[in-house]
C-alpha cells in the first residue's frame, strides 16, 4: 500500500477526485430543481442606452445630427454580472466614424461590454448620420473698451499681442454668419495704461450675438489700452535726409504704419497735423527693412508707436531726359513784359535721375519748371529754374537757369542780333531762310512763357547700365 502511495501518478488521481468531490458538495442542493439552477442566467432589458460616438475626425468633420441618439439594448448574464456592469457604466453602444466622411449616412451599431455579458439584440440596430466639413476663416479681432476711464483721461485704441487676427472654425454652411471675432475689455474709472490684460475671443454674427459653437484660435489675447490724456493720430511723414550712395536711386519706401498716435495737452495736439520720421539715406547701401524713431517734441507726452519699419527698395540709377517743357514765370512785376532770350525755345529740356521704374512713368504733366522774377525791374538777367518733379526723382543735367530781358511795357526790348525785333514777330515776319523768329516774351505778373503754340514735351532716355540691386516696384505716394 506504501508502495502504491508513493507513485506520482497515484497521488495525481487522488487529487482529482477529491476535488470533484469537494465541488459536488459545495454546488449539490437536494431541493433545487432543473430550473432553479437555469434562474442563474438572466435577461435584462434597458431601454434608454445612449449612443456614444467614436473615431470622429473632429479637426474635419462636425457631427450635425444623429438618429435615433438612444436604442434599446437586450443582455444575458448572471445578476451579479449585469449590475456590475450597470454600476461601472459598462452598457456601451457605440457608432464608428473614423471611415465616415461629410455627408449622411446609416452606421451600423456595435456593443462594448464585459466578457461575462451576452448581447441579445440592440434595437434599432442602426442609426443615421449626417456629418459636415469644417471651414477655417481668418478674421480681424476688433477688442472693445467698456466704460469710461477717469474724468479727464482719454482711452487709446487697444494693442493686441502677438497678433490682431484670429481664425473660427465652423461649419461650412455657417461660417457666412460670421461678422466679426472680439472681445470687450474694461476700462472704467482706468488713470492709467492697462497692461498685459487677457480678453476671450468670441465669434458674433451681424447682430452682435456670439455665434455658438464656433471654435476661436487663439482663445484669449493680451491687450493693452492706453489710458492718457487727450490724444490725436496724425499720419507719418518719412523725412529723407543725406544722399544714397552714388549710383544708387529709391525705387521704393514702405512704413509698417500710415499713422502714429500723440499724447499731450490739447493745446499742443491742435498744433500738429503729422508727425515726421527720419530716414537716412546716407546709411543705406542695399534694399532692407530700417527701424527709424519718430520724431515726438517736448510738448508731446507720448508716441505710439514710437518707431516704425521701412521696407526700402533700391536700384541701380537711371537718366532720362524730357525735352521741350514748359517756363512757367513767376514775379513779373507790373507795367514790365519780359523775353526769355536763352534758350531762344523758351521752353527747358531736363535730365532726370532715378529709378528705372519710376522713371518709365514720369510724364511730362507730373514735372513743371519756374523762374522767379520777384524784385527785378528792367534789364538782363540769368534766373535759375526752379524744377519740381515726383518724389524719389531728381534733376540731373540740362538746363537749370535761363536769360531774360525785362522791359517796361511799350518799350522794345534791346535787339538781338540775328533775331527779329518784338514788332517784326507780332506781325508774324519769319526770318529770311524760312524759319519761325526765336525768342519768347511775357507780359503781365507772370504765367507761362511762349505766345504760341508750344510743341509737346518729348522724352529722352539716356542708357545707363542696366543691372540693378533688386527690383524696382512703383514708388508710392505718402510722406
Amino acid at each position: 500500500m506504501d508502495k502504491w502511495l508513493s507513485h506520482p501518478n497515484a497521488v495525481r488521481l487522488i487529487s482529482l477526485a477529491l476535488g470533484i468531490l469537494l465541488w459536488a458538495v459545495v454546488h449539490f442542493n437536494p431541493d433545487s430543481t432543473p430550473n432553479n439552477v437555469a434562474s442563474l442566467i438572466e435577461t435584462r432589458t434597458f431601454t434608454d442606452v445612449k449612443v456614444q460616438v467614436r473615431g470622429l475626425d473632429e479637426q474635419s468633420y462636425v457631427l450635425k445630427s444623429m438618429d435615433p441618439t438612444k436604442v434599446k439594448l437586450i443582455v444575458r448574464g448572471t445578476p451579479s454580472d449585469l449590475l456590475a456592469a450597470r454600476s461601472d457604466g459598462g452598457y456601451i453602444v457605440e457608432a464608428d466614424l473614423s471611415t465616415v466622411k461629410a455627408g449622411t449616412h446609416t452606421i451600423t451599431l456595435r456593443t462594448d461590454l464585459p466578457r461575462s455579458i451576452q448581447t441579445i439584440q440592440v434595437e434599432p440596430a442602426t442609426v443615421t448620420v449626417e456629418l459636415e466639413e469644417l471651414q477655417t476663416k481668418e478674421f480681424e479681432v476688433q477688442v472693445t473698451p467698456t466704460g469710461t476711464p477717469k474724468e479727464g483721461y482719454k482711452a487709446g485704441a487697444p494693442v493686441l499681442r502677438p497678433t490682431n487676427r484670429a481664425h473660427v472654425t465652423l461649419p461650412a454652411s455657417e461660417m457666412d454668419r460670421v461678422d466679426h471675432v472680439g472681445g470687450s475689455i474694461s476700462i472704467e474709472g482706468a488713470d492709467k495704461t492697462l497692461k498685459d490684460k487677457s480678453v476671450k475671443l468670441v465669434a458674433y454674427d451681424g447682430s452682435g450675438q456670439e455665434i455658438p459653437g464656433a471654435e476661436v484660435d487663439p482663445a484669449v489675447l493680451e491687450v493693452e489700452v492706453p489710458i492718457t490724456n487727450p490724444f490725436k493720430q496724425v499720419p507719418i511723414q518719412l523725412k529723407l535726409i543725406g544722399q544714397l550712395p552714388a549710383g544708387l536711386s529709391v525705387a521704393n519706401l514702405a512704413p509698417s504704419a500710415e499713422q502714429a498716435t500723440i499724447y499731450g495737452p490739447q493745446t499742443e495736439l491742435d498744433k500738429i497735423d503729422s508727425i515726421e520720421a527720419d530716414l537716412n539715406l546716407s546709411e543705406v547701401t542695399k534694399s532692407g527693412k530700417v527701424d527709424i524713431t519718430l520724431n515726438k517734441s517736448d510738448a508731446i507726452t507720448e508716441v505710439s508707436p514710437a518707431t516704425v519699419t521701412v521696407d526700402v527698395q533700391v536700384v541701380l540709377t537711371q537718366t532720362r531726359t524730357i525735352q521741350g517743357l514748359p517756363i512757367t514765370i513767376k514775379g513779373l512785376g507790373n507795367g514790365l513784359k519780359m523775353q526769355i532770350m536763352n534758350p531762344t525755345s523758351g521752353q527747358a529740356d531736363i535730365t532726370f535721375k532715378g529709378a528705372p521704374a519710376v522713371l518709365d512713368k514720369l510724364q511730362p504733366g507730373d514735372v513743371s519748371v519756374e523762374a522767379d522774377l520777384s524784385g527785378r525791374g528792367p534789364g538782363t538777367y540769368t534766373i535759375p529754374l526752379n524744377v519740381n518733379s515726383p518724389r524719389f526723382v531728381d534733376q540731373s543735367g540740362g538746363n537749370t537757369s535761363i536769360e531774360v530781358e525785362i522791359a517796361n511795357i511799350g518799350t522794345e526790348p534791346t535787339p538781338t542780333p540775328g533775331l527779329p525785333t518784338s514788332d517784326e514777330a507780332a506781325s508774324g515776319s519769319i526770318d529770311p531762310d524760312g524759319t519761325e523768329p526765336p525768342g519768347t516774351e511775357a507780359e503781365g505778373a507772370g504765367g507761362s512763357a511762349g505766345g504760341s503754340p508750344t510743341p509737346s514735351p518729348s522724352l529722352t532716355p539716356t542708357p545707363t547700365p542696366s543691372s540693378s540691386l533688386s527690383s524696382s516696384p512703383s514708388p508710392t505716394d505718402g510722406a
